[in-house]
């Protein structure tokens, strides 16, 4: 049963809506998803970047802090002191003076958690820890005959820092302190340590200042809000298996410094290997939980300067949490769906109404109209329709009128079907005409031979007429190819066998090239395909280079011409035996008016007009000089559509 318009029209209308809707909802969300995801990656980033410079310049104030302790005059002071000696109580009291600046400094900067001054025998000679001087009540100093606070020579802190250069500052792990006396870890820290010279250049000691990591801490737990997910800061070290993926701070602090604690609590028992392998190779990423899909960024820096041992501050953003707000564009979307779908049904009920009856009345009036060609359509809408309907009825109107003249445009149809005869019969007369009028030239022409030598010799004015009418011929076929050529005519692309015009082209020139002496050879490739151009066009470019090539040739020499076929293009070489093209004009020799002929010999046009014929063509022309000397100039045409093999 076929449809009508009206229900053509609605399940058109719904073949094509539903998908839409369905379609446009799709990318609605999932455009949505993707902004959501492209904005908090963005910010992610940024935070991960903030969190980087300001470790940065947590280290580069601490660096700074170490060098402004380590040249106070209080310390300069206290070398003095050592280096010169001096009694018992002006060791005290300078020692005591530079207990009291430690002590100062510390309570400037609440970052510091100890500073201590170490002397080149690894006697802890001043130490401040928390606001606190501590006493020298630990093992006796016999150079100084004072007791110091402890001894630090056997620690790798301090041999590590004793050999630096001045200026030259050694930085620690992240970890967690042993504080004497006491059975628990203190926070985390880093200890930053540089050496200490006497006047003479010789080591005096170390000055070292313990800086709290919980700096580092609060601002990891700034960097995202805990219910859009957490951060966290863990240790890249390929140097040291044993610290290499442990967590430097994290939320659950019984995660933090596993390798001390004992718990072992490493980044990999936590996240899948293709995630961790990035964190601990490249400097920074971003990368998606496969199981959750929660976004992972990380940043790495080195304190150290090493790409192998650093901190990697990565921040993990849940997806359900990033992706809440699409729950609401969901709904939104069906909503708009619904709406988008109640209204069309109406919008075609009522379109296919409003269509199909006056459509109803166009068809019924055609009916009439086929048999009775006075009826008319009575539409008076001024739509397309009505267009239409008017449109029949002054097609019936033009139909009516016309009946009349056409016994009389029978009549002249007649009229002109008799002057066709008559042109015919006067064309076949002309040709009857020619041949009569043919051989009275030739008998005009054999008797004006015999008169003039007086003789009559009928073998030889047969033999002399032969040899006028074939060489009258062969004028006749080289001028009319010379016309064919030379006459003015539209550009006209279409299926042409290249060979047929390489050939032609040939015959056009075989007179110049005979002239000097100039051998013409043309290796024809018969299994060319039809391609698409402009013969006359093409024959031009041909004839062109073809008189370049016998100009540059000496006589007696070589011209070889050859078609190929490369599977794209039509493939056509011309190969000169001349002296070919000097390296420093062979990039000038499409140029316009460029010409390496003498003055009044050229005009410098012809290759720039080839070069432009072919590009017209969509193809390309280039020149080389060959290894066995002279030019080789290489055309390629793309294929156009395929006929037969020429």
């Amino acid at each position: 049963m076929r449809l009508k318009i009206g229900p053509k029209i609605l399940l058109t209308m719904l073949v094509v809506t539903v998908p839409s809707l369905l379609l446009f909802s799709l990318l609605m969300v999932r455009s949505g998803s993707d902004i959501l995801m492209k904005n908090i990656s963005d910010h992610l980033e940024e935070l991960s970047d903030i969190s980087v410079r300001a470790v940065q310049d947590l280290i580069r104030h601490s660096k700074v802090n170490l060098l402004a302790i380590a040249d106070s005059p209080d310390v300069r002071n206290m070398l003095q002191v050592l280096a010169v000696g001096g009694s018992d109580d002006r060791l005290l009291r300078t020692l005591q003076r530079l207990e009291t600046s430690f002590f100062e400094f510390q309570q400037l900067d609440t970052s510091i958690q100890a500073i201590r001054f170490i002397d080149a025998k690894g006697f802890v000679l001043v130490k401040v820890r928390e606001g606190k001087i501590i006493p020298r009540s630990g093992p006796p100093d016999p150079a100084l005959h004072i007791r110091a606070v402890s001894s630090k020579a056997g620690r790798d802190f301090f041999k590590n820092t004793i050999r630096l250069d001045r200026g030259k500052i050694w930085i620690s792990n992240l970890e967690r302190g042993w504080m004497e006396g006491e059975e628990s870890w203190c926070p985390g820290m880093v200890r930053f340590a540089t050496p200490v010279f006497f006047a003479d250049g010789s080591r005096a000691g170390v000055i070292i200042i313990n800086v709290w990591g919980k700096a580092l801490g609060d601002m990891i737990n700034r960097l995202i809000e805990p219910a859009l997910g957490k951060a966290f800061i863990v240790e890249r070290n390929l140097i040291d298996a044993r610290r290499n993926g442990i967590y430097l701070f994290h939320q659950d602090q019984s995660c933090e410094f596993g390798n001390q604690t004992g718990s072992n609590i490493r980044v990999f028992h936590d996240f899948p290997l293709s995630i961790t392998q990035k964190w601990m190779r490249k400097e920074k990423g971003i990368s998606y939980h496969p199981a959750s899909g929660d976004i992972l960024v990380h940043r790495y820096f080195s304190p150290y300067g090493n790409a192998k041992r650093g901190w990697v501050i990565v921040v993990d953003a849940k997806r359900d949490v990033v992706l809440a707000p699409l729950a609401t564009v969901k709904r939104k979307a069906r909503l708009s769906a619904i709406a988008v779908f109640g209204l069309m049904i109406a919008a075609v009920l009522f379109f296919a109404r409003s269509l199909t009856l006056p459509i109803r009345t166009v068809i019924d009036g055609t009916h009439r109209i086929s048999r009775d060609l006075s009826s008319r359509i009575r539409i008076n809408s001024r739509d397309e329709i009505g267009q239409l309907a008017a449109e029949i009825n002054q097609m019936a109107e033009s139909l009516e009128r016309n009946i009349e003249e056409r016994k009389e445009m029978e009549i002249r149809a007649a009229q002109a079907e008799k002057l066709v005869s008559i042109g015919e019969l006067a064309a076949g007369l002309a040709h009857e005409l020619n041949t009569p009028l043919g051989n009275i030239k030739a008998l005009a022409s054999l008797t004006g031979k015999e008169l003039d030598e007086n003789r009559i010799d009928a073998v030889s004015i047969q033999e002399d007429l032969a040899d006028i009418i074939s060489q009258t011929e062969k004028c006749s076929h080289i001028i009319g190819g010379l016309l064919g050529f030379a006459r003015k005519r539209e550009v006209n692309f279409r299926l042409s066998n290249i060979n047929t015009c390489l050939a032609e082209a040939i015959s056009l020139v075989r007179m110049r090239s005979e002239g000097k002496k100039v051998t013409i050879i043309f290796h024809k490739n018969s299994g060319l395909p039809l391609i698409k151009v402009d013969s006359h066009q093409l024959e031009q470019v041909f004839i062109n280079i073809l008189l370049n090539g016998i100009d540059a040739v000496p006589e007696k020499g070589r011209i070889e011409v050859s078609s190929s076929f490369d599977g794209r293009a039509v493939v056509i070489c011309f190969a000169d035996t001349g002296s070919g093209i000097a390296p420093e004009l062979r990039s000038k020799i499409f140029d316009p008016f460029f010409s390496t002929k003498g003055t009044g010999k050229g005009t410098g046009l012809g290759l720039s007009i080839s070069y432009g014929i072919i590009r017209n063509h969509g193809g390309s022309i280039e020149v080389r000089n060959r290894k066995q000397g002279g030019a080789l100039f290489t055309l390629r045409l793309p294929m156009g559509k395929t006929g037969e093999n020429g």
